[in-house]
């Protein structure tokens, strides 16, 4: 017999629980601990068997049949036999009324489930050490105190006060000691997550380099191959060839610029600017595009919109691709509408897109710029829809578009702060929505409630 089971032996305690399944587990606990256990169903029939038997220690559940842990803590304590037997309560905790009932009806101290074993024989031990100090025959008048609206009249001593106070404090420590333990093992999580997600990235933008630099070199290797292999060309050949070459050369360069826009951002170009007007004088850029694509163009502002930190020549460079992609999805013209607005932010503005590891958090109510711009086009097919922001991805052809144009877009939005979101339109076509968050905090006369 170990030093523990002979220190606990001859120490009854009575187990008083509804649900066999806990009631078996203490029973096998304290049992194996070297206890003198006993178990009841409910609290009338704990009641019934404390009225010939005396334990040392009563484990109580609160939320039982026809007579919960409160109802037989309070019979305990009224009955003069019984009052000095040191009760437990099993319990929640989830509200202040759970601890102010605890001392109403006069409880020893408080467990709460799920517990460690550890942890509960710690508690038993306290209990059964400070029941030795406890003065008999020293009674104290109740004592009423009025919370959120209700009258409870406290009858447990000092003694039990104290005990159950500092069981409370015991188990909120050790509950902010689990959250804490919990947030840093979903720190680490998240970081393996992100660490896991760049190495993903690495791996498509090699994939994509490797594919999009390779189809340019290997013109540019077989134009050499057949310009080094001839002696004489027709008149109309070495032009060919070499406007070829010429392509495939600017091809690889564009590739290779979209790298370096999407790995650098300059924060010293960051400044209070007009988002409306960057939206203008980009308009006015593509405004060759827009025409010759058919395009109308309409500009819903609202007025008292404030300026944004951002840097306005990368702005500038996400509305030009905006709209250069609107432009593609109307081949047979249509309407480019571009609103901006003041805002605070609602909880479907805020929502959590699962997947999103980007670290940008907006949050309802916070004041922001939202700048919208619809087109009338086709819309983008379901399955296109997850892929939009990877690095290569594109439905242009081959030539056309290297695939890095929204990905750099993404990128330059969420290093000032923002977000970007694109969803089909209900009436046909898609709208882009950019989230920038208004780091100024004056007052503004165009704040709208959304």
């Amino acid at each position: 017999m170990s030093a523990e089971e002979e220190r606990n032996r001859g120490v009854g305690i009575l187990i008083v629980e509804d649900s066999a399944t806990q009631a078996m587990l203490l029973e096998n606990i304290l049992g194996k601990r070297g206890f003198a256990v006993a178990s009841a169903r409910n609290g009338r029939l704990a009641l019934a068997w404390l009225h010939e038997h005396t334990p040392d220690l009563v484990i109580s559940d609160i939320q039982m049949p026809e007579m919960n842990g409160y109802e037989l803590c309070l019979k305990m304590k009224e009955d003069h036999g019984l009052k000095s037997v040191p009760i437990m309560l099993l319990t929640s905790l989830s509200a202040p009324q759970d601890i102010i009932r605890g001392l109403e009806c006069g409880a020893d101290n408080f467990v709460v489930k799920p517990y460690e074993e550890t942890f509960l024989l710690s508690r038993i031990h306290s209990v059964l050490e400070n029941q030795a100090l406890r003065k008999e025959g020293a009674e104290e008048a109740a004592i009423p105190i009025y919370f959120a609206g209700e009258r409870y009249l406290i009858t447990a001593n000092r003694l039990q006060i104290l005990n159950l106070l500092l069981s409370t404090y015991e188990t909120a420590v050790k509950t902010n000691l689990d959250l804490i333990k919990a947030h840093e093992e979903l720190k680490a999580a998240q970081a393996q997550l992100i660490q896991a997600e760049k190495f993903q990235s690495v791996g498509r933008l090699a994939a994509g380099v490797a594919h999009e630099v390779k189809n340019p070199l290997a013109i540019m290797e077989m134009g050499l191959g057949f310009l080094s292999g001839l002696r004489t060309l027709g008149e109309g050949e070495a032009p060919a060839i070499l406007a070829e070459m010429k392509e495939a050369v600017r091809r690889a360069n564009t590739v290779i610029s979209g790298l370096m826009e999407y790995s650098a951002f300059n924060e010293s170009g960051v400044a209070s600017v007009d988002l409306d007007k960057v939206i203008d004088q980009t308009l006015e850029v593509v405004a060759n595009q827009l025409a010759q694509s058919r395009v109308a163009v309409r500009k819903e502002f609202a007025e008292g919109v404030p300026h944004c930190l951002v840097d306005s020549s990368r702005m500038g460079q996400v509305f030009a691709n905006l709209f250069t992609n609107a432009c593609h999805a109307m081949p047979n013209g249509g309407t480019l509408t571009v609103r901006s607005a003041f805002k605070s932010l609602t909880a479907a503005d805020a929502a959590f897109e699962a997947g999103d590891r980007s670290g940008v958090r907006v949050r309802a109510g916070d004041k922001a710029i939202v700048v919208e711009v619809e087109d009338t086009g086709v819309g983008i097919p379901e399955e296109n829809m997850t892929k939009l922001f990877e690095p290569f991805f594109s439905t242009k052809p081959t030539g056309k578009g290297t695939g890095l144009g929204l990905t750099v877009a993404r990128k330059i939005v969420e290093l000032q702060g923002g977000r970007i979101d694109i969803r089909n339109r209900e009436g046909g076509g898609a709208r882009v929505t950019l989230t920038l968050p208004c780091r100024e905090r004056a007052e503004h006369p165009g704040e709208i409630q959304s």
